[in-house]
């Protein structure tokens, strides 16, 4: 018995290197297999990014160079653009080329669908024809224009509306005991979610503040993106508030009220100078047909007579 235990032992001792190599040559093989599968991967990854940096370093050689050249032919009104794009939420030092290559696309675009529309109606391209594509790329070319004015007109409305509510949190800040630059990061967290652009210009703010920039100089910056004058007074306010050495809380206080008062004063301006608006509609859509009403029966009464 002992000895079949033995032979039974020696066996497997044997036999027991050559089952750990099938297996570790398994697992060798799985592993391998994994790894080319992960290395496959690996490499698809590196050549979409390979070619996704490509196109992005094109793209931005060709927004560098357009953005150099029309620096270079008009710098007076490249940096007008600059401050509207910033005022309309356009923060992107690229914007301005974005927005030169968006007018030239929509320049060729108008004059390439009148063309279009020309042959397709059976038009002749004739003088005519020339004079009217190139007044649509005209109009194409100041369409962008268009649209950014009413993206600014709709970022100061926000501002505007959201500048009082702003002057509330910060007395709230201040009567708490909180500094001016921790009321202004403070607030920029507590209205993202109802005015996110103005927000988003605050924490701007408090990023300047935070890099040794001072109160008064980062709320000018704040006011020449936002575009209005509240802020320039907001400005005012606290400098003299600090050099007079007046009550902060106070001033912010009286200036909240005011604010309030001239957001209710704009919205009863907006109320009572609707009836002159709605003027033109009724007299061009409601009163001829009242008139048609009243005038149709008379009318038929005289052609009966007849």
């Amino acid at each position: 018995m002992i000895a079949v235990i033995l032979l039974l032992a020696g066996g497997v001792a044997m036999a027991w290197p050559l089952l750990s190599a099938g297996t570790g040559r398994g697992d060798m093989k799985r592993r391998l297999h994994v790894d080319a599968e992960e290395t496959g991967e690996t490499v698809a990854d590196a050549a979409a990014e390979t070619r996704r940096r490509s196109s992005e370093a094109v793209r931005d050689k060709a927004l560098k160079k357009a953005q150099e050249f029309y620096a270079k032919s008009d710098p007076e009104n490249v940096a007008k653009i600059r401050m509207k794009l910033i005022q309309a939420g356009y923060m992107d030092p690229g914007s301005v080329a974005w927005f030169f290559l968006a007018r030239f696309a929509a320049l060729i675009a108008c004059m390439v669908l009148a063309v279009l529309y020309r042959v397709a109606v059976g038009a002749d391209m004739d003088l005519r024809g020339w004079m009217i594509a190139a007044g649509a790329g005209l109009s194409g070319y100041f369409l962008p224009g268009l649209v950014l004015s009413r993206q600014i007109s709709a970022k100061m409305r926000e501002y505007r509306n959201g500048f009082p509510d702003f002057m509330d949190l910060m007395v709230v800040c201040s009567d708490a005991g909180m500094s001016m630059e921790a009321g202004i990061e403070r607030v920029g967290r507590e209205i993202a979610k109802t005015y996110p652009s103005l927000s988003e210009n605050l924490q701007l703010v408090s990023i300047e503040l935070r890099a040794g920039r001072s109160m008064n100089d980062a709320l000018k910056a704040l006011a020449d993106r936002l575009g209005l004058d509240e802020v320039r007074a907001f400005a005012t306010l606290l400098q003299q508030s600090k050099e007079l050495g007046t009550s902060l809380s106070n001033a912010l206080r009286v200036f909240s009220d005011e604010m309030r008062h001239k957001r209710m004063s704009l919205a009863e301006e907006k109320a009572h100078a609707l009836p002159a608006k709605m003027s033109v509609p009724v007299t061009m859509c409601i009163l001829p047909v009242v008139l048609l009403i009243a005038i149709i029966p008379v009318i038929v009464q005289i052609s009966e007579m007849k």
